[in-house]
Parts: C-alpha cells; structure tokens; sequence
C-alpha cells in the first residue's frame, strides 16, 4: 500500500501544479478598459441648425437734406413717435428765401411784358414772334420761381409716414451734407429677421425651376436675445449671389411685432431651421463621428468598422461607409441606431475579445 503512495504522488504533484498555474492565469486576467464613448444623436437633431440674425424694420428710411447748409432746428428724439408731415429738422433759409424773392420779382416782370405784348399784338403794333418771345421769358421765370419755392420746401425735412424715429446722429447749428442722414425712422407694426445661408447648405438643396428652394421650408423659428420662446417667420427675400466675403447668402424673414417683447432695429437674434425640409431625403442616415473612431480589421482592410458598445464590457464591429470630412467630423453611414454608443477615439486598438468599460472623466478640483 505505502508503495502505490509513493507511486501516485508524482502524479498528484502535477495535478497540483497545473491547478495552481490556472488560478494564478485568473488571478492575472486583465482589468476591462476604459474607452472613450460617444452617443449617436438622432437624425432629425442632427439636422437641426442655428444661424445668428439681426433685427430690422421692415419700413425704415434714413432721411436726409437735399441740399447743404446749417442746422437751425431738430425737432425729434430718437424714441419719439412722428405724424406724417411732422416737421424733423430745418436748415438756414435765408439764401434760399432771397433767391425766391429774386425770381418772383422777376416772374411778376415778365408776366407784366407777357400782357402788355399781348395787348399791342391784338392792335397789330408788333409781330407775332415778338409777343413769343415775351411768352418763353414768362415760362422761363416762371420755371426759376417754381424751382425756388421747391428748394425752400427743401430746407425743412418732414416725416413721410407715421412712425417712430429710431435715430438723430446729428446737432443743431451743424453743417449737414446732401443725403447726410439727420434722423432714421422706422414704422411699427412688422420686423424684418435677417440672417445668411452658407454656401455648402444651398449646394445641397434640390432644383426647382417652379419653386425657390428657400419657400420649401413652410416656416422659420426666431429667437431673440438670450430667450428660449420661439417666434415663428415667414420668408421676405433672399439673394440670388452669395457675399464675396463670407460666401452666404442673406435671406430676410419677416413676422408681426410681438407684444410680450420689445424689439428694436439691430437687436440680436437666432434662426433655428430644419435642414430636413430643404435637403434630400436619404435612405440611411449620416452620422459625424471623429477619424479616431475609424478602424479597419485586419482580414478585410478595405473594410472601414465603427466599435459599437455592447453591455456590459464588449464591443461589436459596425461596417461602414465613409464618406467626407466635414467640420463636425467624418460623414459615415451603416448599421447604426440613434443613441448607439461607439468608441471615439483609439479604434484602432479594440477588439471583439477585449473587455472594456465606459471612460469617465474625472473631476478636477
């Protein structure tokens, strides 16, 4: 008996050891690691897009002399609510008031001659072209008398409508020029929202000799200053050439004067549009994801894969279809799902074996 011991404890020492190897490889197992996530967003709030705006008048008009002189009067403040016909400004006269004397002196004289030849050529003393002549005199005087009393009018500016003036950049007993704007009045009632469309975004709307491509979209959400409250616009205009600046086209919307808010020409404010409604539909959705989150396996090459997040510590291979980079990242579509969880950066170095976990970023103090 002592000798089958002594015969089966070699064996039993292997069993031992082999035993002890497979705890210490679980005991060496490597931790998950961590990775880098990020959450696809939905198609439709992909779409969605912010563009800054203005605010404008939709009537506005920036009034002005006709001719120089010297201020005399401002009458208005900006804020101040006009009639049409209500005096703005005035500028010394009396230059404008001599010449008017000077010509209907003249005028008065030349009609006097116009009567007294038509008397004397009624009695056949003078001949018919000497009572024209006295006739072209009294046209022309009474020509420079008309321009005369036009150009005192001109001397006072006037409101065109009822409004409210918006500006007064000038001062009294200052030279103004002619079309030196002296006060900017604006009529209540509708504003004018106007913002740019980049280039890139009307490439890709659909032609319609029938149809603008802007009228496609029923209707524009307009924020104004820092509030969430959307106001909705209609379209006003847009223009046919793109900015040789900023390469955009500008496209005006227009909407009632709201009564819970005060607006005034020049605030801010942010167009919301949905691209949706003006780009194609696509029969798979596009996706912007880093170039770090594009891999390729090493039996297909050719093959570009996302690593989708799988609960609770692996990843699958998504194949995909890349397509341009743009400035929110590579355009990529495939098997995708919103609200699917893929690496972010590091692709490259994952795999269907490998056990990772979520990367949280830590807090700084």
């Amino acid at each position: 008996m002592r000798n089958t011991v002594i015969r089966l404890l070699p064996a039993l020492l292997v069993l031992l050891l082999v035993a002890g190897a497979a705890d210490a490889e679980d005991q060496n197992e490597h931790p998950p690691r961590p990775v880098k996530l990020i959450t696809l967003e939905a198609s439709g709030a992909a779409l969605q897009r912010q563009f800054p705006a203005r605010v404008e008048a939709t009537t506005r008009s920036n009034l002005s002399f006709r001719m120089a002189g010297e201020l005399l009067e401002v009458n208005v403040s900006p804020g101040q609510q006009v009639t049409e016909g209500t005096l703005i400004a005035r500028i010394d006269d009396r230059n404008v008031r001599s010449e008017l004397d000077s010509a209907r002196s003249r005028l008065e004289l030349a009609q006097a001659t116009r009567e007294r030849m038509r008397y004397t050529l009624e009695r056949g003393a003078i001949s018919q072209a000497r009572f024209d002549e006295s006739e072209a005199e009294w046209r022309a005087a009474r020509a420079t008398f008309e321009q005369a009393e036009e150009q005192l009018e001109n001397t006072q500016l006037r409101a065109p409508y009822d409004g409210v003036i918006a500006q007064v950049p000038v001062d009294n007993r200052q030279i103004v020029q002619v079309q030196e704007t002296v006060a900017v009045i604006q009529q209540p009632g509708q504003l004018d929202v106007v913002f740019h469309l980049p280039q890139q975004i009307v490439q890709q709307i659909p032609r319609s000799d029938s149809v603008s491509p802007f009228e496609t979209a029923m209707a524009f959400e307009v924020r104004f200053g820092n509030s969430e409250k959307p106001y909705l616009a209609q379209l006003a205009s847009y223009t046919t050439q793109a900015s040789a600046q900023s390469l955009a086209y500008e496209v005006t919307l227009r909407l009632p004067q709201p009564d819970d808010i005060t607006l005034l020409d020049g605030m801010s404010a942010t167009v919301r549009l949905d691209l949706g409604q003006l780009l194609p539909a696509s029969d798979s959705a596009v996706w912007h994801l880093p170039p770090e989150a594009i891999s390729y396996l090493a039996d297909s090459p050719e093959q570009a894969v996302v690593w989708r997040f799988q609960s609770p510590d692996r990843l699958e291979a998504v194949p995909v279809e890349v397509g341009r980079l743009t400035s929110k990242g590579l355009e990529v579509s495939g098997e995708l799902d919103a609200n699917d969880r893929v690496v972010a950066a590091g692709a490259h170095r994952v795999s269907t074996e490998m056990r990772v976990t979520p990367w949280v970023k830590e807090q700084g103090l």
